[in-house]
C-alpha cells in the first residue's frame, strides 16, 4: 500500500463532514510524552471558529460530561483521558457515566478529543466510539489510524491482537537493527500519515497556562474543595515556582506568614511537581537570591502571593 499523506486541515474537514451528516467526532490521539500529543489537538481544534481554550481544554471527567451533554456541535478536548476512561476502573461508576454519556448524546454531534499516552490503555467500550485515532510517533508526524468497517463477527474493531504481533516483530527487528523504521502501513487500521507543525509561542504559552490551573483544581480532594486554605496558598506558590519567580528565602518567609513548616510546603510542592509530570524538584526552579536588593526582592515575592488571601 502506498503511504497516504494526511494535512490538519483533511481531518478537520472529515470532522466537520461527519457532523454535517450527523455523526460525532470523537476523536483519539496518542504518544509518548513529549511528543506533540496536546500540540496535534491544538492544531486541529484552532481550525474550529468555535474553540475557547478556557472552557473546551478540560481535565477532569465531570467536565468532560458537562460539556458533552449541554453543548451541540461543540468542542471537548480531554487533556488527560487516562483519568477519565483507564481500563482498569472500568467499573467505576464515572467512567460507566461517561460511556453512557458519549452514546447517548452522540446526536449532540460534538467533536470530542482525547489525549493519551496509550491507546489500548482506554476501556474497550471507550475505544470503540471513537471514529479516527491519531498515533504520534513523533515530533511533527502522527499515524492516522481508522476502526475496521463492515466486519460482523470480529468484536475487536482496531483489530488489537493481529496489530500487536506485527508490532512485536518490529522490537525485534529494530533490537537487532536501531535503524530499523517500522512500516505502519502495513497495520491493518493504517489510513495515511499526518504532518503537522508546531502551535504558536502565545497559544503554547496559554495551554500551559490553563493546564496549570485546572490539573490542579482537577486532584483538590472533598475536603480540599470544601475550605481547606492551604490549597489556594499552594497553588499559588506553585504557579509563581514553575514561572521562576521564587527564591528559597521567598518561600521561608511566606511558609512563616501562613504558619506552615518549610518542609512540609516543599514536600507538597515536590509532589505536585511529580503529579504534573516534572522529572525536576523545587530547587530546579527557584532562583539563586543575589544579596543585593535581598529585602525589596523577598518583600515583592511575598506580595505577589498574599493579596488574594
Amino acid at each position: 500500500m502506498k503511504p497516504v499523506t494526511w494535512t490538519i486541515k483533511e481531518i478537520v474537514k472529515i470532522i466537520t463532514d461527519r457532523q454535517a451528516n450527523e455523526f460525532d467526532g470523537n476523536m483519539a490521539v496518542s504518544g509518548d510524552r513529549g511528543n506533540g500529543k496536546s500540540t496535534l489537538i491544538n492544531k486541529i481544534y484552532y481550525r474550529f471558529k468555535g474553540f475557547e481554550p478556557w472552557k473546551h481544554q478540560v481535565y477532569n471527567r465531570e467536565d468532560v460530561i458537562s460539556l458533552l451533554k449541554y453543548q451541540q456541535y461543540g468542542l471537548c478536548w480531554d487533556d488527560e483521558a487516562i483519568n477519565s476512561g483507564y481500563k482498569r476502573n472500568f467499573q467505576d461508576k464515572g467512567q460507566q457515566e461517561l460511556i453512557k454519556i458519549l452514546t447517548a448524546y452522540r446526536d449532540n454531534y460534538n467533536v470530542f478529543a482525547s489525549a493519551i499516552p496509550n491507546f489500548f490503555s482506554l476501556d474497550k467500550d471507550l475505544r470503540d466510539l471513537y471514529f479516527i485515532h491519531l498515533h504520534v510517533i513523533e515530533r511533527g508526524i502522527a499515524v492516522v489510524h481508522m476502526p475496521l468497517q463492515g466486519r460482523l463477527y470480529s468484536q475487536d474493531r482496531w483489530d488489537a491482537k493481529y496489530n500487536a504481533k506485527v508490532e512485536s516483530l518490529w522490537s525485534k527487528r529494530m533490537f537487532k537493527d536501531p535503524n530499523f523504521r517500522p512500516p505502519f502501513h502495513k497495520l491493518t487500521t493504517f489510513r495515511g500519515y499526518l504532518f503537522f507543525g508546531d502551535v504558536t509561542d502565545k497559544q503554547k504559552e496559554l495551554y500551559k497556562r490553563i493546564k496549570r490551573t485546572k490539573r490542579n483544581e482537577s486532584f483538590l480532594t472533598e475536603e480540599e474543595k470544601n475550605g481547606n486554605k492551604e490549597i489556594p496558598f499552594l497553588n499559588k506558590l506553585y504557579s509563581l515556582l514553575i514561572e521562576g519567580k521564587l527564591t528559597k528565602d521567598g518561600i521561608m518567609q511566606m511558609s512563616l506568614i501562613e504558619s506552615k513548616k518549610y518542609s512540609s510546603v516543599i514536600s507538597s510542592l515536590n509532589r505536585m511537581l511529580k503529579d504534573n509530570g516534572e522529572t525536576k524538584t523545587v530547587k530546579d526552579f527557584i532562583q539563586h537570591q543575589d544579596n543585593k536588593d535581598f529585602h525589596s526582592n523577598i518583600q515583592h515575592e511575598i506580595n505577589n502571593i498574599l493579596p488574594s488571601f
